[in-house]
């Protein structure tokens, strides 16, 4: 028969050395579940394998916030409610590996913030963002952004009082790049901001849906329900004094033609028609438009929690 021998004292050694290993493994899964920051507040996860080309973690003034396309008017590049706040920049440009495309990296970033919580402001994808040379001079000032019109997307959201922001874009030559911003403007901007929206406005608006689509006032206010996804708002059209029963009639049934409109419009702008209520006034004399000008209607806009 043969004998076994076991080294005891070594035996325990070894066990204690397993144990130790397993014990720091299990640590430091624990650990990461803990450090890794909710909505990423303070880092943005790498792209798999994608190369770090620019890192920024600094303070910021006028740094744009946009919620929707991108557009050259009178030869400047606007967008419709556009922002531009002061506030602590986080930035990561990625170069993403050989094989990947645009829309992986869009759709990486996007899942992630998503998934933390994050409201989407605005989207959009290819042509409707836009002409990418616009995004890449002029809003972020980064010329390796310049990219194909039709292969860039970009993404805004928002929790809490930051704001998440993703662009994708193919260069001509093929290489992906991805831009992750966070941004958190300081509190006298978020003060600002809600004290401009506290008030009611009141401005000019044609019937026809065309003038709908033309007013600036409007659109300022959908800029504002989208940064602002818990704000509620209630519309009053109003029209003044008719002369006869006949016009009252004709100016009842054209408001209410001008509130569909007002709706189908706002519908299209990603605003939900749960967030709205409306109220027709007809009677009403308002002395902040101008008395020269007798407008057939005018919109009141009053914000609602």
């Amino acid at each position: 028969m043969n004998k076994v021998i076991v080294d005891i004292p070594g035996l325990l050694k070894t066990l204690q050395s397993c144990s130790l290993t397993i014990t720091c493994k299990i640590l430091s899964t624990l650990l990461c579940l803990v450090i890794v920051p909710s909505t990423y507040a303070s880092g943005i996860p790498t792209y798999p394998n994608a190369r770090i080309e620019l890192s920024i973690d600094e303070n910021r003034q006028n740094h744009p916030i946009i919620t929707n396309r991108m557009k050259r008017v009178n030869g400047v590049v606007t967008s419709d409610g556009a922002q531009w706040l002061d506030g602590h920049l986080i930035r990561e440009l990625y170069f993403l590996p050989p094989g990947h495309s645009s829309n992986q990296g869009f759709e990486f970033y996007v899942s992630l913030f998503r998934g933390e919580g994050v409201e989407t402001l605005f989207e959009c994808r290819s042509f409707s963002c836009g002409a990418s040379n616009f995004w890449a001079n002029d809003i972020f000032d980064i010329s390796t952004l310049y990219g194909q019109d039709k292969e860039q997307a970009f993404y805004i959201g928002k929790k809490l009082s930051t704001f998440y922001t993703v662009y994708a874009v193919r260069r001509g030559n093929g290489r992906i790049y991805t831009l992750v911003d966070i941004f958190k403007p300081h509190d006298y901007e978020m003060e600002r901001a809600t004290e401009q929206s506290a008030g009611s406005s009141i401005f000019r608006l044609e019937p026809g849906k065309s003038g709908i689509e033309k007013s600036s006032d409007l659109t300022s206010f959908v800029a504002n329900m989208n940064i602002e996804p818990s704000m509620n708002a209630l519309l009053i059209i109003h029209s003044p004094i008719p002369d006869t029963l006949a016009e009252l009639d004709a100016w009842q049934n054209k408001m209410e033609a001008l509130q569909e409109n007002i709706v189908q419009y706002l519908n299209e702008q990603g605003i939900s028609e749960s967030r709205l209520r409306f109220s027709i006034s007809i009677g009403t004399d308002d002395n902040s438009l101008d008395p020269e000008v007798s407008p057939s209607f005018w919109l009141e806009i009053v914000p609602l929690n």
